[in-house]
């Protein structure tokens, strides 16, 4: 399909002193879904305007399978976004919608036909060629858009959070099914969202944007589960960091107090009696969750925030405990706010 790459792209918009892309760089190999997840403002959407031609960049370049994509007219670069809301045309019916594309193109009624066909099979719909857009559910009707998106054979798709308007069950049940369609049609694709755990159910690789640029870029297990700068580490929703203290971290893990280890709330282990690794607090939360219980525990100073399967024990507020940190759960992270 579509190799891209994003060089050195810069972009500052009018009446705004900080530029929304600072030097941004991405190669995204063919056929892989990278998700860009980041806070509003941190420049994913203006990344997405300047792939399909809505705005330009101020420097730097696009290129498709090496070539430039700058001085390309936007309805000829091959880029498809879908959006938040399906936009599907209410005076059209489902068949309509998702061929207009190739219409636009110039294909026979009968490719038109067979190709939307080929698409409502795709997308698990089949049958509903007549009905009208209005009367789909919210599903639907981003099943239709993502069919109509991708009945054009595009050279990379782009979805800004298209998912974010749904309800929950429906919304996990879409994720499902745009991560196995992209796969089986081996399209390469941007994913664009809030969401944590999006982002991680149905991408490649997680680029985090912050303030215009990458603060990191990995698979999802390997930022889940060790970021590696404080910035990324927040962001994936570590909340304790630990200077080189040998009581905690151990000579095997560090040997100098200028090192930071951080260790995710689900590998922290609180307890009544003391151990290997562990230091004593205060129980300042503690709250039943379903599957787990959180704490908040008050440690030398300040709060760790350990979250622990069930069964798992309840503390009162204010009860003497034990925190454990799990040598082999503890990892390095670079002092700097990026990386």
């Amino acid at each position: 399909m579509t190799t891209v790459n994003i060089i050195s792209l810069n972009k500052t918009y009018p009446n705004q002193s900080a530029p929304v892309l600072k030097d941004f760089s991405l190669s995204i190999h063919d056929g892989e879904m990278v998700a860009f997840l980041g806070p509003s403002g941190s420049g994913k959407s203006t990344l997405l305007k300047l792939i399909t031609g809505i705005e330009r960049p101020d420097s730097g370049d696009i290129q498709f399978d090496d070539s430039s994509i700058l001085n390309i007219d936007p309805n000829k670069r091959g880029a498809v976004l879908m959006f938040q809301k399906s936009y599907l045309f209410p005076f059209l019916n489902v068949e309509d919608n998702i061929g207009f594309g190739l219409k636009v193109q110039g294909a026979s009624s009968q490719i038109i036909h067979a190709e939307v066909k080929r698409m409502l099979n795709l997308i698990g719909l089949p049958g509903i060629e007549k009905r009208k857009s209005g009367q789909l559910s919210g599903g639907e009707g981003q099943r239709v858009a993502l069919a109509r998106a991708l009945v054009t054979n595009p050279k990379l798709l782009l979805l800004d959070e298209p998912l974010s308007s749904l309800d929950t069950e429906v919304r996990i049940n879409l994720q499902e099914v745009i991560r196995n369609i992209q796969r089986e049609l081996g399209v390469t694709t941007i994913f664009v969202t809030h969401d944590l755990g999006e982002a991680m159910a149905m991408s490649d690789r997680m680029a985090l944007l912050l303030n215009g640029e990458i603060v990191a870029l990995d698979t999802p297990e390997n930022l889940f589960h060790r970021p590696r700068s404080l910035a990324a580490a927040k962001f994936m929703g570590v909340s304790t960091f630990l200077s080189g203290d040998p009581l905690i971290v151990q000579k095997e893990a560090c040997s100098s107090s200028d090192k930071v280890f951080a260790i995710r709330p689900e590998h922290i282990r609180v307890q009544k009696d003391t151990c290997d690794q562990s230091m004593p607090g205060v129980v300042s939360d503690c709250v039943f969750r379903g599957e787990y219980v959180e704490y908040l525990v008050a440690v030398d100073g300040t709060h760790v925030r350990a979250r622990m399967s069930m069964p798992a024990p309840m503390f009162p507020h204010g009860a003497q405990v034990f925190v454990k940190f799990p040598r082999e759960h503890l990892f390095e992270v670079q002092n700097q706010e990026s990386a």
